[in-house]
């Protein structure tokens, strides 16, 4: 049966083919650009069309060879020294970055529009050359739910084998809440010539429900370990050691405490392409009596192996992928489980349709497909079968920055899930928008 994620992957297969076949078209129009450019070394449009096209492609060493060879023949070119910064800015090389942007601003001839988005870029190139950089973002809003309490769609469960209505004000209802989302990250430089750094990492998320005060949630999770630089085994390829842990409240009481370890890999490819194979071990004890009194039954181990990657197709097109296998291990048979999971998405950048707003906005729609199989019957609920649930999500996330520091952000994502059990075969659709704060 061909169903919505089928043709979400569809869709994302031809995107990935047409921007393939770019990118091959763009490749060939390069070279020819650059026979030309060579025999006419100070034509200006030619060299800002190989280096367009170069930009596009992810060339960027190839784009700011053609514009500082520009420069050297005309010293006064205000617009090729801001792209001389961007480029430089997007290679991670800051120092450089930071010398062209402030070139450009002593020029007497800088248009507004190029100035506003130079005033937007150099103190992010001022942030990375500090030992210390602390980054994140704020984001807050409404979110809607059509199946906010997770109810079955079939508005029946199993208890003990045993088919059981829910009551009226059990069955799937939906509601409104509002949430609180910050992520944090400080990178320390250990002064190594290596580049090695400190890494810390928070995320946190807490919801106020307007209906089911009882399914108010909070969370937080941390991590933090050195990423050291693999340079001399393979050019860009980083790991990190680090330690874990975060918790989880529902109805403003503790109901998961984790702590753990993993490791991280970074390895660059060919092509634009990244990987990053990674390992994590984490250790999950449930809280007595927050929602049913088996809760301890669940505390176990759990062991993650994934492997993530990221294909940087064309300046403005990003894929980024992941893929994990999660061993949960229990008290009782019933709760251990494997877990197969994958997710993609693929992030569009485009000019936002106003001169003053100096960053991109983007779209970037999502699929998720993860697969539960737990290890046995639950005998509270159905003593001959054992639970085995699929869940594919799928939606979009638009990001719309206003200025250097805000922005405005909306999701939509619809939820679906079959399972054995029909206590957990369910469906909601849920629609997300607020403000950002960035620094």
């Amino acid at each position: 049966m061909f169903s919505l994620r089928h043709l979400l992957g569809l869709m994302a297969f031809v995107l990935l083919m047409q921007a393939g076949a770019a990118r091959a078209q763009d490749a060939g129009q390069q070279q020819a650009l650059f026979q030309r450019m060579m025999q006419q070394p100070t034509n200006h449009e030619i060299t800002y069309e190989y280096a367009r096209v170069a930009t596009a492609r992810g060339d960027y060493e190839a784009a700011i060879g053609a514009l500082e060879r520009l420069l050297y023949y005309n010293p006064r070119l205000t617009q090729v020294k801001y792209e001389l910064g961007a480029l430089y800015f997007r290679l991670g090389s800051y120092s450089m970055a930071k010398r062209y942007f402030k070139e450009a601003l002593a020029s007497p001839d800088l248009d507004a529009t190029t100035r506003a988005r130079i005033e937007a870029y150099l103190p992010d190139a001022d942030k990375q050359l500090q030992n210390s950089r602390l980054s994140g973002f704020v984001q807050t809003g409404i979110r809607s739910q059509s199946n906010a309490n997770y109810a079955p769609s079939g508005g029946a469960i199993l208890f003990n084998g045993n088919p059981l209505s829910l009551a009226p004000n059990a069955q799937k209802k939906s509601d409104v809440n509002w949430f609180g989302l910050a992520g944090i990250s400080h990178d320390y430089d250990l002064n190594s010539q290596r580049g090695d750094t400190l890494e810390t990492r928070f995320i946190g998320y807490m919801t106020r429900q307007d209906r089911f005060s009882q399914l108010d949630v909070g969370l937080f999770d941390a991590s933090f370990g050195p990423r050291l630089s693999l340079n001399e085994l393979w050019q860009g390829a980083t790991i990190k050691p680090y330690v874990v842990g975060g918790n989880t409240w529902l109805d403003n009481k503790s109901y998961l405490g984790s702590v753990g370890a993993g490791l991280d890999l970074r390895l660059p490819m060919a092509n634009h392409w990244t990987v990053a194979p990674g390992f994590e071990w984490r250790r999950n004890d449930f809280t007595l009596g927050t929602v049913t009194p088996v809760t301890p039954f669940n505390s176990g181990d759990s062991y993650t192996a994934s492997l993530g990657g990221t294909w940087q197709a064309t300046q403005t097109i990003r894929l980024d992928t992941r893929g994990f296998y999660r061993r949960g291990d229990a008290q009782m048979v019933f709760n251990t489980f494997d877990q197969w999971g994958a997710e993609a998405a693929l992030s569009f950048e485009f000019s936002p349709p106003f001169v003053g707003i100096t960053r991109n906005w983007s779209v970037a729609p999502f699929v998720k497909l993860l697969d539960t199989k737990f290890g046995g019957p639950n005998p509270f609920i159905d003593p001959l079968n054992t639970q085995h649930d699929t869940m594919w999500s799928t939606g979009a996330i638009f990001n719309a920055p206003i200025n250097s520091w805000f922005g405005l952000s909306t999701a939509v994502q619809y939820d679906h899930t079959d399972s054995t059990i029909q206590n957990y075969r369910l469906n909601n659709f849920s629609v997300m928008f607020g403000p950002t704060a960035r620094f």
